[in-house]
């Protein structure tokens, strides 16, 4: 008979912390398979990805590991779906696979209170990891080893990075987290453009049958490094583009953005990065940049009226963006 682990969660998004927990946990045990057992709904939580994201992620991460898989039964049970539930589909689905639960050492107190718990521990045998700060007095048997000190939700706040870097890709690329993470990064004064930036540019790009995910993303990350002091600005740039470093420093923030979209993330794509390095300057050939550059300039927030340049950039993009860049020096130049 097959044995499997099950590591069940959310994984909202799965970090390096949670693959360390699942190869230690079969490296100390005598199971064939350790199985992602993914939780059918997300938390109740703003900006919460889907079960098929969620499902994405978990495969680019235990890609290169046999020993390791991903079980989404839970996306066909009933909800709420109660992991005795889930056992009981399991065992129906696989009747010669023994199946054990891993737990966090810090879930033990509540453990009582699970659904039928008497009747989960005839079924399964509870694996418990052991956190730090908690005791396994319950009799279960033990996997000791160390915590990482990593979390879903500062990744999701965009101030982690601790995952496969293909996740951190794909992220972007699906636009998962993007209100998380500006909300983390910005003002609500500094959020608020940025919502307003982004839906303009998603109506020009509309419009104009531009590729609508990348003009999210454009716009969204746009302004993300704004409100970063300038002497971290000035390290990345000098970094990152030093040939920018001659363009004044309220540029700096645009090449601040891209350094993190291709740094962090793998974003290579050279529209996307071109439309957030030029959104202050207008200096792009790509509509995706004319795109990103009408839209900061003429959203409902700015102190003067744009919606004539709007309107011409709805019926024709290079009229609009030439018009909005004249408009834009004779603004400067009147106000600076």
């Amino acid at each position: 008979m097959r044995k499997v682990l099950l590591f069940w969660g959310t994984f909202d998004t799965i970090h390096n912390g949670h693959l360390h927990i699942a190869k230690k946990a079969l490296a100390e045990t005598n199971h064939d398979a350790l199985w992602f057992l993914l939780a059918g709904l997300s938390p109740f939580k703003e900006d919460a990805s889907s079960f098929a994201s969620r499902k994405d992620m978990i495969e680019l991460m235990i890609k290169d590991d046999p020993n390791l898989e991903i079980c989404d039964i839970e996306s066909t049970l009933p909800v709420p779906s109660y992991s005795v539930d889930t056992i009981k589909a399991l065992k129906e689905k696989h009747p010669n696979t023994q199946f054990d639960w891993l737990i966090g050492s810090d879930q033990l107190d509540a453990l009582d209170q699970w659904k039928d718990i008497d009747i989960l521990k005839s079924w399964v045998t509870f694996y418990v990891y052991q956190r730090p700060g908690y005791n396994n007095d319950h009799g279960f048997k033990k996997i000791s080893g160390d915590m990482m000190d990593v979390s879903s939700t500062a990744i999701r706040q965009g101030k982690s990075y601790e995952t496969d870097p293909l996740i951190l890709k794909y992220m972007m690329e699906n636009g998962l987290y993007l209100h998380t993470m500006l909300q983390s990064h910005m003002s609500e004064k500094r959020y608020n453009h940025t919502l307003s930036v982004t839906k303009l540019a998603l109506s020009l790009a509309k419009t104009h049958s531009i590729d609508l995910d990348k003009t999210m993303l454009s716009a969204m990350m746009h302004d993300y490094c704004k409100e970063w002091d300038m002497d971290t600005l000035t390290q990345i740039v000098s970094e990152y583009k030093p040939e920018a470093l001659s363009l004044p420093k309220p540029y700096y923030h645009a090449y601040g953005a891209s350094y993190i979209l291709k740094e962090k993330y793998q974003i290579t794509d050279i529209e996307v990065l071109d439309a957030i390095e030029n959104h202050v300057s207008g200096e792009t050939d790509f509509s995706l940049g004319k795109v990103l550059f009408i839209a900061d300039k003429c959203e409902k927030g700015r102190p003067y009226d744009a919606s004539e340049y709007v309107r011409i950039a709805h019926q024709d993009l290079n009229k609009g963006f030439i018009a909005v860049k004249e408009n834009q020096k004779k603004y400067l130049k009147e106000n600076l």
